[in-house]
């Protein structure tokens, strides 16, 4: 069977194992689609047969669907909705965050920007980028600020530091106090260096992904206030990829990395993976940085390579080969009568929310204590 036809193959869509739940019954919608599945509770799974006895899980073609029909009421819990229009529909349900191992951050190309190869620029940039506001404005609070490559909740990660404090002045003062002076009439900071004259004038590009488009005319308005000139390139996401990303034809690049719950940063960092295929799109090239991610990928004791994750992010944050702005956080709306939910603080991929559905209820019993579990 070829990889094509396996999401459609009976083995696929008709599963046989040993979960909390067993299908029941298929619907398809006018051309073969599933549209929903029904499940019944597994009287002989292993941790006990699950408190909910049945389950239907209906699917939708577009957030729109999915939208109108949990207003209808046609279904009580829902994900896959952005924050802007979980925002705009009225319930009166519980609206539950999870952590995801994913991260956003622009990612600077300093071959093709000269500007950005000077720390202080790269300093500035990062102390004047107000995290909260991002966060506040384009994810409705659904998110957490991020300083460093990878994210709370994840293996290895790094704790926010006093030097992250978001600050206008000090990124203003860091850049007067290294010679950069505002040219009235382009207004743009510049500085002589040698014979070259540096302008603070640089582009971000990204995706057309309303969340990612937001997010750079934010950054394009805080930096401007530093006295920076930005310029910000919209791309669809395929020709951002093969035309932006691929060939690294950026000065920034304003974009987002699945790091997993359990990550290895050597695709992301290391400098053998500057090029395409290679996913490192900062550019970044360490010696140290490189040694302490080739030692934590052969370390077997688990608290020997977090100290090197960790080392690494140090090096990371020393040299800001990128500006980290945050991780978003996963959303799913469930009712409020919806109880044992609460054991799971993150998630890798959104089907791990289900991984102790055994375990959820809608409804108690009042029992003498003789006779409870």
């Amino acid at each position: 069977m070829s990889s094509d036809q396996i999401a459609s193959s009976e083995m696929n869509t008709k599963p046989t194992g040993s979960g909390p739940y067993k299908i029941s019954e298929i619907k398809r919608n006018s051309v073969g689609i599933i549209s929903s599945y029904e499940l019944d509770s597994n009287k002989n799974f292993v941790l006990g047969r699950p408190n909910i006895k049945k389950l239907i899980m209906k699917f939708y073609p577009s957030e729109k669907d999915l939208l109108t029909a949990y207003q209808k009421g046609e279904v009580e819990t829902i994900n896959a909705v952005t924050p802007q229009e979980l925002e705009k529909i009225k319930t009166s349900n519980s609206v539950k965050t999870l952590n995801l191992p994913r991260i956003f951050g622009v990612f600077l190309n300093q071959n093709n920007a000269k500007v950005l190869t000077k720390k202080e620029i790269r300093q500035a940039l990062n102390l004047s980028v107000d995290r909260k506001k991002i966060i506040d404005e384009v994810l409705k609070g659904y998110g957490a600020e991020l300083f460093s490559p990878l994210p709370a909740g994840t293996f290895g990660a790094l704790l926010k530091s006093e030097t992250d404090a978001y600050s206008l002045e000090s990124a203003k003062g860091l850049l007067d106090k290294n010679g950069w002076k505002m040219n009235t009439d382009e207004q743009v900071l510049e500085k002589k260096i040698g014979k070259e004259l540096f302008k603070f004038s640089f582009s971000i590009s990204t995706s057309d992904a309303p969340e990612l488009k937001e997010t750079a005319y934010l950054l394009k308005s805080m930096w401007e206030k530093i006295g920076a000139k930005v310029e910000v390139k919209v791309f669809e996401m395929g020709d951002l990829t093969q035309n932006v990303i691929r060939p690294r034809k950026y000065d920034a690049l304003l974009f987002g990395e699945i790091v997993g719950r359990d990550p290895d940063p050597f695709a992301f960092w290391h400098s053998s993976q500057r090029n395409d295929p290679g996913l490192n799109v900062a550019l970044y090239t360490n010696i140290k940085a490189d040694k302490l991610l080739e030692e934590a990928r052969s370390a077997q004791d688990e608290a020997k390579r977090a100290d090197k994750y960790k080392e690494f992010q140090e090096e990371v944050s020393k040299d800001l080969p990128a500006i980290f702005l945050f991780s978003p956080k996963f959303i799913y709306v469930i009712p409020k009568n919806l109880k044992g939910t609460d054991e799971m603080e993150s998630v890798t991929v959104p089907s791990e929310r289900f991984s102790t559905i055994y375990k959820w209820y809608k409804s108690t019993d009042k029992v003498w204590k003789i006779f409870a579990k």
